[in-house]
């Protein structure tokens, strides 16, 4: 424990995630859900050598970029960040946090003048969502982890930055979970009962849903109670962590399809796609515009997911090698090379991206779209010992797209560098960097 010290500043910037940051004798101190100028009370409540914590007690000299969030449980639930400040105020915010972290940890100056570009709407724009859920016996808590307490679920009725056809499907989803728990009480242990209920809606289909727990079995006879009393389409799979949520054997994958640029694609349920797909699509535009003349040009293509980029590339004349990890994924991915592109022209990798030998197909550009825990060494070290003259990396963290480029060193030199608010309300921001290999 530590005593607790209130303390009053002013609030000099946001840092990446949201977090106001302030001084205080000296000590950098981060306050949530604060706006750069203005003036709080706030709480010391997490000391370390280099920073502290505090908790928000009063804003004493409100900022005028401040405004009231739409969401009533805004500050409490850990999904958005930055409901409390103005769209054009949430942008500057994220074009300063890339600039922040290629400066800080990349090493790039003069990067100042960056501009994030803006989502086509700042609300409904998420056809992607998953929804946690907690059931005791008697009682399910349905929504979103507690922004400072993450093993707690704060319930919700509706979100507002989901679209508008999932939103109107939450509270039925809800009754529905709730109705299938209890009549299949006999099929679990007494207990607490964790799992995820992942959300989908693509502009080709309904709205689509997938039940994950532990229990494999139980997952499946949710899962279809569940489609019955909700009336929509339902598969499952297990879930330890956030980032494994895993279709069963025995679970239909829910083929949906995308189009972009005159390409028909299929995407599985358990497939990556980009939650606001306007936005999507200019990433892929912006990858796209950086190759340039595609005709004859030999690419790597690295976490290729169903093959977006890939595909397009391939049916502009490039040759494509296109890698991805994912057997759900990679098999979409070979499906739209077969129904999108010349056969030759796009080879499909199924193996890590790490256990490539990157030399081996020669290529002239390589585009990476890697996790948000970005590229092992291996992979970047990789990259520099292939003929690649250009590489384009599409990142969804400003801090580790900084790391990657800071590990390949000087014989790359930062060509361009774009940032898209792909997640308003939230703090996160998708960067495209252009680098291109200096002269050996």
């Amino acid at each position: 424990m530590i005593e607790e010290t209130t303390v009053e500043a002013t609030v000099q910037r946001l840092a990446y995630g949201g977090e106001g940051v302030t001084r205080v004798d000296g000590l950098v101190v981060f306050v949530p859900w604060t706006v750069p100028g203005e003036r709080v009370r706030a709480t010391v409540v997490e000391r370390h050598p280099r920073y502290a914590r505090a908790r928000l007690e009063a804003v004493l000299e409100p900022a005028a970029t401040r405004i009231e969030p739409r969401c009533p449980v805004f500050g409490s639930c850990g999904g958005c960040q930055l409901q409390h400040l103005t769209v054009a105020a949430q942008r500057e915010a994220k074009a300063q946090a890339v600039v922040d972290a290629m400066e800080r940890i990349g090493g790039h100056r003069g990067l100042g003048g960056l501009v994030c570009e803006p989502a086509a709407s700042g609300w409904g724009y998420r056809k992607r969502a998953v929804v946690s859920w907690r059931w005791t016996g008697d009682e399910l808590d349905f929504g979103y982890h507690h922004a400072n307490e993450p093993g707690r679920i704060i319930s919700i009725g509706g979100c507002p930055i989901v679209s508008d056809q999932i939103d109107v499907q939450l509270a039925r989803l809800r009754e529905a979970l709730e109705l299938a728990l209890r009549d299949h009480a006999v099929a679990f242990d007494s207990g607490v009962l964790e799992g995820r209920l992942a959300l989908r809606c693509l502009p080709s289909g309904p709205v689509q849903a997938g039940l994950f727990v532990d229990q494999t079995d139980l997952a499946r006879h949710l899962a279809r109670a569940l489609s019955d009393n909700a009336d929509i389409e339902t598969t499952w799979g297990g879930w330890r962590t956030e980032s494994s949520l895993t279709l069963a054997a025995d679970a239909p994958r829910l083929i949906n399809r995308f189009q972009y640029r005159g390409l028909d694609l299929r995407i599985g349920f358990d497939s990556f796609i980009q939650a606001d797909l306007s936005g999507a699509e200019r990433l892929y535009d912006a990858v796209i515009d950086a190759v340039g003349p595609a005709s004859g040009k030999r690419v790597i293509d690295a976490y290729a997911g169903i093959g977006v980029v890939a595909c397009q590339l391939a049916a502009a004349g490039a040759v494509v090698t296109a890698i991805e990890a994912h057997s759900g994924t990679a098999s979409d991915l070979r499906a739209n090379a077969h129904s999108n592109v010349a056969t030759g022209s796009l080879h499909v990798l199924e193996l890590p991206a790490d256990r490539v030998q990157w030399s081996r197909p020669g290529p002239e550009i390589v585009v990476l779209n890697p996790p948000r825990g970005g590229c092992p060494r291996r992979i970047l070290s990789g990259i520099s010992a292939s003929p690649a003259r250009r590489l384009i990396y599409v990142a969804c963290d400003p801090t580790t797209l900084a790391r990657d480029v800071r590990r390949l060193g000087t014989g790359w030199r930062l060509e361009s560098l774009r940032a898209f608010d792909l997640f308003p309300q939230t703090a996160h921001v998708e960067t495209v960097a252009v680098l291109s290999r200096q002269n050996r």
